[in-house]
């Protein structure tokens, strides 16, 4: 799946022990999936099905990051309604998220619209079967096809949301940016893609110092501490590329409105697609939804604020859920996850 990934990780590695080989290993083999800063090594892990703290007091709750108060949701609705592009930012494994992305992509098709469902979850390359498992005519046999174009573990997830488009008609976007357009910025920088590209996707226009430094330092998080500074830069690169790219595939249907099903990441204000769709169509009118899993003993909604790269909102809104049991991907490695 990514042998020349795997290969320049073991060497780099050198001299270090089998654990840290096998832990860049596992990183390469699933650099196709987001690179969120949760849930990497989840992707190839069993996903748990018990929900924890369901019964914490902002569980179901729904925090309007603006006005730093809490509203309901037939406030969001009209909220929503108002966006051309509405982004839905999950936790891949917690089917609460699921729901409640299928329940405003209803609430968007019964105003009458007909976004384009945007979804992380299929890669660009694959855009053209999509399109052509969508031009059937029995219901069950095109969505069996397009739920068969998903490269994530977890596809049974996303058959509603798809089902959904099916029987609206609904034009569906693979966003995702394949293993051949990322590995050599990757290793090799910006400079071994195109400048023009890089200019037409806005990608140096966008950022600062303060994104790249939380960028890179939650990039580190999320692999246990174990990335060398080499590859965690390289990482972070994939990712600021992988967002601009994700936006470039839906450039083209912002006429009708679009609807993303992306990682919880990509859906961030201060680092995620949000700032690419800004550059690109400063009109816009882009709402942005993280759907976000409680923390024992966090109970005050503005500690959530907290983590942000520039210090503004991560989102417009955050969805409060329980939260997925899992297990430590960290425990193998004899270090516990921070």
């Amino acid at each position: 799946m990514c042998d020349d990934c795997i290969e320049r990780a073991i060497a780099d590695a050198n001299q270090q022990n089998l654990q840290y080989k096998e832990l860049i290993m596992s990183i390469c083999k699933n650099i196709k999936f987001p690179l969120t800063f949760y849930l990497l090594f989840f992707a190839s892990l069993a996903y748990g099905s018990n929900m924890l703290f369901t019964d914490h007091p902002l569980a179901g709750k729904i925090w309007d990051m603006r006005s730093h108060s809490f509203i309901d949701e037939p406030t969001l609705l009209a909220r929503i309604n108002t966006a051309n592009i509405l982004l839905l930012g999950e936790t891949h494994d917690n089917p609460q998220h699921h729901e409640l992305q299928q329940k405003l992509l209803k609430a968007r098709i019964e105003t009458g619209a007909r976004p384009a469902l945007m979804m992380e979850q299929l890669d660009t390359e694959s855009q053209g079967a999509v399109d052509q498992a969508l031009s059937g005519s029995n219901h069950d046999e095109m969505l069996a096809k397009v739920t068969r174009l998903i490269k994530f573990q977890d596809w049974k997830f996303y058959q509603p949301v798809l089902s959904i488009a099916v029987d609206n008609k609904l034009p569906v976007i693979a966003a995702n940016a394949s293993n051949q357009q990322l590995q050599p910025v990757i290793w090799q920088g910006f400079a071994a893609y195109a400048a023009e590209d890089l200019k037409r996707l806005a990608v140096e226009e966008v950022w600062s110092e303060s994104r790249q430094n939380f960028m890179v330092r939650n990039m580190g998080g999320a692999h246990c501490g174990k990335l060398k500074d080499e590859l965690r830069a390289g990482l972070s690169r994939s990712q600021r590329l992988r967002d601009a790219l994700m936006v470039d595939s839906a450039m083209s249907s912002m006429g009708r409105g679009v609807v993303g099903i992306v990682g919880s990441s990509h859906a961030r204000r201060d680092i995620g697609l949000p700032l690419y769709f800004t550059a690109r169509a400063p009109l816009a009118h882009i709402f942005s939804i993280g759907f976000v899993e409680v923390s024992k003993g966090r109970v005050d909604p503005v500690a959530y604020e907290a983590d942000s790269a520039t210090g503004e909102a991560p989102y417009d809104v955050i969805w409060f859920t329980p939260r997925v049991e899992r297990g430590d991907p960290c425990a193998a490695l004899g270090k516990t996850k921070k």
